[in-house]
């Protein structure tokens, strides 16, 4: 039999039988052999006839970073029947390495390991724990491809924009799905409602994805009905609705999920800001084309307003008048192209460093990340490897590095991270470190940031995410090396963007 080997796969959990291993993570590390046939990939060249080790070393990450588990044991088995899982692997050998282990003698490791194979039955292989429960079923659609998909967002009920944050926060922790690019937020009267049926708040998202589009749906459905949305009624008033506009720019008439969808082409309340984040988009479709094009022939075009532009933040950073619109809020359908900005502010590149103590940072970091995403201006271009950093004189933290293109001020930027950390309640640690073309000693605006040349916590993610980075005219490579705190710092995972849940 043919195998594939995954070694060193790490990530932080929360295993383990004492009381501070359920709320503490602590590095895990695996090591799989993969057994399976690859007579035919040897021959043909093609991922269809052999597995995605990628997504074998993803799904290793999401067991680890998943619920927990009080045994190694139990840990290594979950990984195991995960794998076997995954088509056409027939055996598994695992490994759980667990080097953090409490243990009161010096030793340098605890590992367990588990070999399991698919029972067969009537001459077919079958996954024996496939059976055991819906937590390893294999997905009723392949995650070996990265699908585009633009995600309409709408609600009229409650607590409206904290329902869409909350929405766009949970696709974004979807399984290997990352949110990249969320539109201003705006405001449209209820249409074919009673009377005073109170005004929706919309919005649009365009994500990345390894789901298929049934996949997705059945994601997006579960979202909406974790935040009270039912379906007795069609047009009704709703808390959240979620619908997929575009994907792949795929065209079907599929009665579950017809693609793309089959309203979009007149509705503005999808293509007002389905245009302001992309104004290039395009629908496919016999009813498709520009979206600009669409939207300026759309009936509903002009009830149509810019509510927000900064709601991901909470809308700290904007006023807002008694009726709950901001001030400044336009009739932005009716001529959105015409409207030009008297001035361009210039677009530079900027270094942001995140610094957690929490247990939960990896989940923070997302949002936080989504949240400086979302501001006007910004574009998140580049986002490190997770870095574990111990403290000997307080509790480890978790680090990255993002990199941005702003055409924010440093001063702004700065005022905007505050903004971030402030939402959730200063537990992230959030520092623009440095910024093309900025030097700045002023005291609520220091660029570069004095003190990174001396962070490893800094200067290793941002070494992984740009090996040719530079501050202040050092390497970064050369002032980590230097760095006195250099030993205190390691790489947790690589793709923790696309492994985690932000639901969980």
């Amino acid at each position: 039999m043919d195998t594939i080997r995954l070694t060193g796969v790490r990530a932080n959990g929360t295993h383990g039988v004492l009381d501070f291993e359920h709320e503490r993570a602590q590095p895990f590390v695996v090591d799989a052999t993969l057994y399976l046939d690859l007579t035919a990939a040897s021959r043909s060249d093609a991922l269809n006839d052999t597995v995605d080790y990628g997504r074998a070393a993803k799904e290793i990450v999401a067991v680890i970073e998943g619920a927990h588990v009080d045994l190694i044991e139990r840990l290594t088995g979950i990984i195991a029947d995960r794998l076997l899982a995954i088509e056409p692997i027939v055996k598994v050998d695992v490994t759980v390495h667990k080097p953090h282990a409490p243990i009161t003698v010096p030793f340098d490791d605890v590992a367990v390991s588990i070999t399991r194979a698919r029972e067969t039955q009537g001459g077919v292989a079958a996954q024996s724990a496939a059976a055991s429960g819906g937590e390893h079923a294999v997905p009723s659609e392949a995650r070996t491809h990265m699908h585009s998909a633009v995600v309409a967002l709408g609600g009229n009920i409650g607590e409206v924009r904290s329902t869409l944050r909350a929405a766009v926060r949970e696709m974004d922790g979807l399984p290997a799905t990352q949110v990249t690019g969320i539109s201003p937020l705006f405001r449209t009267a209820a249409w074919g409602m009673a009377d005073g049926a109170p005004d929706f708040l919309n919005a649009v998202v365009e994500l990345e994805t390894t789901m298929g589009a049934h996949e997705l749906l059945a994601a997006l459905q579960q979202i909406e009905a974790d935040h009270g949305r039912t379906r007795e009624h069609h047009w009704d008033s709703r808390p959240l609705d979620l619908d997929i506009i575009d994907f792949d720019g795929q065209t079907n008439a599929d009665e579950d999920l017809a693609l793309p969808h089959p309203r979009a082409w007149q509705r503005a309340f999808v293509l007002v800001p389905w245009h302001a984040l992309n104004p290039g988009a395009r629908l496919a479709g016999a009813h498709g084309g520009l979206v600009a094009d669409l939207m300026a022939a759309a009936p509903d075009r002009d009830a149509v307003k810019l509510d927000s532009e900064d709601w991901m933040l909470g809308d700290r950073t904007r006023e807002h008048t008694a009726s709950g619109e901001t001030a400044d809020a336009v009739a932005y359908a009716s001529s959105p192209s015409t409207v030009e900005p008297e001035s361009e502010p210039v677009s530079r590149r900027a270094v942001i460093s995140m610094d957690s103590t929490s247990t939960d940072a990896e989940r923070l970091f997302r949002e936080a990340i989504v949240s400086i995403d979302s501001m006007p201006g910004n574009q998140v271009q580049g986002i490190s490897p997770l870095y574990h950093v111990a403290h000997f004189d307080g509790p480890d933290a978790m680090s990255a590095v993002i990199q941005v293109e702003t055409k924010f001020s440093a001063a702004d930027l700065i005022a905007a991270l505050g903004s971030v950390e402030a939402a959730h309640d200063g537990i992230v640690d959030l520092d623009l470190v440095d910024m093309e073309g900025v030097v700045s000693d002023e005291p609520h605006c220091r660029v570069p940031w004095p003190s990174a040349r001396e962070h490893a916590s800094v200067l290793a993610p941002w070494m992984d995410m740009d090996p040719n980075a530079t501050l202040g005219g050092d390497p970064v490579s050369f002032l980590l090396a230097m760095a006195p705190d250099a030993g205190q710092v390691g790489l947790l995972t690589d793709n923790w963007i696309l492994s985690g849940n932000l639901s969980d």
